[in-house]
């Protein structure tokens, strides 16, 4: 206010009021803008758009269909480009500053319908709906040593020939083991955003029971995709902070999640389909099967581990529908056919 000094009275005052009022609406748009930032993602898919004969049994119609389970709205949380998740749930954002999420005081519920209340306890379902809800098929090993990045190349696949409210899921990934605390997932899905489209975003499951991701990007049919999940330190270094990156080659396009991963991650994925709501084949896309090519793991140092071991994973079982599953595998490519 020092460069008004000197002024008239009328014009201070003025000059006073606009700034007051700038003040005002700044102060207002920030608000804004971190209400927006805290707003619970509901652009999900959720159970409710589902028939009632294909929804998971015991699972409220609010929740919402994510590549960790079904989570209230309330418990889903975008990390936006540029911000970082922190062990702890805050989210700095570009600024520096911190954002904490809502607390999640929600159940979410496992593939297998499995109840996990916010302090961990669990309840095991009665009964399983013999719709697929959860991991279909999968190559998968557990490494000797802390494992520093993963990165395989894909195609976006036809659609669906018959496009319902049926959510499917492709990644590799990331996990701990013996004790999994989160999974990072560069994931392709189709209708994820209840939207009938193919889209991408990067994913880490579960802080204190809330899932987070990056904001999706929209991918067509044909694209060439890749998934890059990396630790950010230099070689050798347990690391704090990882990038999880889904990116569009063939549009230029990426949407990056900066993470935790809040423990060694060992547990390899090379190639993952996961489905929700598939009660026939065609709710597949037509094309029938999906390659994960140039799959490269790397240990800590860096250096590129040449033989992964992957074994061949179908927890679907014998789930209906049946749908002549698939899964050939060598170092760097994993088919999974449906």
């Amino acid at each position: 206010m020092n460069r008004f000094i000197g002024r008239t009275r009328r014009s201070w005052f003025g000059a006073s009021l606009i700034a007051a009022l700038s003040l005002l609406a700044f102060a207002g748009g920030a608000q804004a803008a971190e209400q927006a930032a805290l707003k619970p993602d509901a652009a999900l898919t959720s159970i409710g758009t589902m028939e009632q004969t294909l929804r998971p049994q015991g699972v409220p119609s609010n929740f919402v269909v994510t590549p960790n389970g079904y989570f209230d709205p309330s418990c889903v949380q975008e990390v936006h480009e540029g911000e970082e998740l922190h062990k702890d749930g805050n989210i700095r954002r570009v600024d520096g500053s911190l954002r904490k999420p809502a607390l999640c005081s929600q159940p979410h519920f496992a593939l297998n319908g499995t109840r996990i209340e916010p302090n961990g306890l669990v309840t095991f379902p009665a009964a399983h709906n013999p719709t697929i809800n959860g991991w279909v098929i999968d190559t998968n090993y557990s490494s000797s040593v802390a494992i520093g990045r993963i990165v395989a190349s894909w195609k976006v696949p036809s659609n669906p020939t018959t496009s319902a409210s049926q959510v499917i899921y492709f990644f590799p990934g990331l996990e701990q083991l013996p004790n999994v605390q989160s999974i990072l997932q560069p994931v392709l899905g189709w209708n994820g955003y209840n939207d009938h489209k193919w889209t991408m975003a990067s994913w880490n499951c579960c802080v204190s029971g809330t899932t987070y991701h990056s904001s999706p990007i929209n991918v067509s049919v044909g694209d060439s995709i890749t998934g890059d999940t990396y630790s950010n330190c230099s070689p050798g270094v347990t690391c704090a902070t990882w990038k999880i990156v889904s990116k569009d080659v063939t549009k230029g396009t990426s949407t990056t999640l900066t993470t935790n991963p809040y423990a060694t991650l060992n547990w390899v994925f090379g190639g993952v389909l996961e489905a929700y709501g598939v009660s026939s084949c065609n709710h597949y896309p037509s094309n029938g099967s999906i390659a994960f090519t140039s799959i490269a793991v790397y240990n800590l140092n860096q250096v590129q581990i040449a033989n992964p071991p992957w074994t061949k994973d179908f927890p679907v079982g014998s789930t209906s529908p049946q749908c002549n599953y698939g899964i050939t595998a060598t170092a760097s490519t994993t088919t999974l056919v449906y």
